[in-house]
């Protein structure tokens, strides 16, 4: 019995599950990494079926079951096809600032959409010289009026181009500011203010793209301000508390993925007169990745529980789960290619590009040892 998961979660798991049967396929999102494209239709087709509201609130359209049924439903999607199970949820986890600390308007014009599947969100806040350290950010907003100025740039902000709406982490004055802005406002902009430029081709998820954004006079006007002026590194960081708590869920969901694949082929594959599930070696490093998604299962289970409740435990372990499940994922998805051998390494498999995508997991909102450093803080 499952402490975290009721039988309402549980019709979650299965409807996504039986979703991700009908419509994932494997060529299909080799052609999308090929052409560098985004699945939108697939996207549309989650969010008019609920999926990506499962988390979000029903003041908004969503279903209510806050962070632990986007783990739920993330998780489903990832195990059935990694790569597109983490594109799919990218193209909504940007915007979980935006839902947090939006007021009525803003979250009925973006949040509401994004959740039906229309609106694709996207969240800038790395710089060419600020990655980890967000209190160095050059991008500066000036205070003209009715409006602000923006100039800058910004880089690896997943979605760009595509994106309905994008949320900007800036310099205004001495203090960071986050606003808002969407394509209607960057068509509204004389041109030559705002470019975007694709980064090109990554190690993994490739049917997302990872733009530079160049601001140059852009105008945004003071009521696309999100929240408090001034607090904008609180919102974001708030916004990747639930944020690593939702990566943890892709990375764990891979990790199902790989384990049931390789399960599968140990039981079929014979070597010297015998499946090779009995030989000692590939049973335990099978029992070892068992072992390690329980442990996993656990730990993001419960901070998903703990975010939930606003326990002040949460902070702690969303950084905990984004620390400790991508990296076992990581391990475990290499593993599974040792035991495949040759067909392991091999693009039809799948494994090969599980590993690849699943490597960003410990890198994007927050790398390993940026983890470490707040957890350090947390608990000495």
């Amino acid at each position: 019995m499952d402490p975290y998961v009721n039988n309402d979660l549980k019709d979650v798991q299965k409807a996504v599950s039986e979703f991700c049967e009908h419509e994932f396929d494997q060529e299909g999102l080799h052609k999308l990494e090929d052409e560098h494209r985004y699945p939108r239709e697939l996207y549309g087709k989650i969010g008019e079926l609920g999926i990506i509201g499962v988390g979000f609130s029903e003041d908004i359209g969503g279903s209510g079951f806050g962070a632990l049924g986007h783990v739920i439903a993330v998780t489903e999607l990832c195990r059935s096809l990694p790569g597109m199970g983490m594109a799919l949820s990218l193209g909504y986890i940007p915007g979980f600032v935006v839902d947090i600390y939006g007021n009525a308007e803003q979250r009925e014009k973006y949040v509401r959409p994004m959740i039906e599947g229309r609106y694709i969100s996207a969240i800038s806040v790395t710089e060419p010289d600020s990655g980890s350290d967000l209190s160095s950010l050059k991008t500066r907003m000036e205070d003209r009026a009715d409006h602000f100025v923006v100039n800058g740039s910004k880089v690896f902000t997943t979605n760009a181009g595509y994106a309905d709406f994008y949320t900007l982490l800036a310099r205004d004055q001495d203090r960071q500011t986050v606003t808002i802005f969407d394509k209607e406002l960057i068509d509204g902009n004389p041109p030559g203010c705002f470019e975007i430029n694709d980064l090109g081709r990554k190690m993994g998820i490739n049917t997302t793209t990872s733009g530079e954004l160049v601001f140059s006079d852009f105008r945004i006007p003071k009521d696309n301000v999100l929240g408090q002026r001034g607090k904008g590194l609180r919102m974001v960081l708030d916004g990747f508390e639930l944020g690593r708590i939702v990566i943890a869920a892709q990375a764990f969901g891979s990790m199902l993925y790989g384990y049931e694949k390789v399960v599968a082929y140990a039981k079929k594959r014979t070597q010297f007169g015998r499946p090779i599930i009995q030989f000692q070696s590939v049973e335990h490093n099978l029992v070892d990745m068992y072992v390690e998604i329980e442990k996993c299962r656990n730990i993001l289970y419960k901070a998903a529980w703990l975010y939930d409740r606003k326990d002040p435990e949460s902070k702690k372990y969303s950084s905990m789960v984004k620390l400790a499940v991508p990296e076992s994922a990581i391990r475990l998805l290499n593993t599974t290619i040792d035991i495949l051998g040759g067909y392991g390494y091999m693009r039809d498999q799948g494994l090969e590009g599980a590993l690849r995508d699943v490597r960003i997991t410990s890198i994007y909102e927050g790398t390993g040892n940026i983890q470490k450093n707040s957890i350090a803080k947390m608990i000495f």
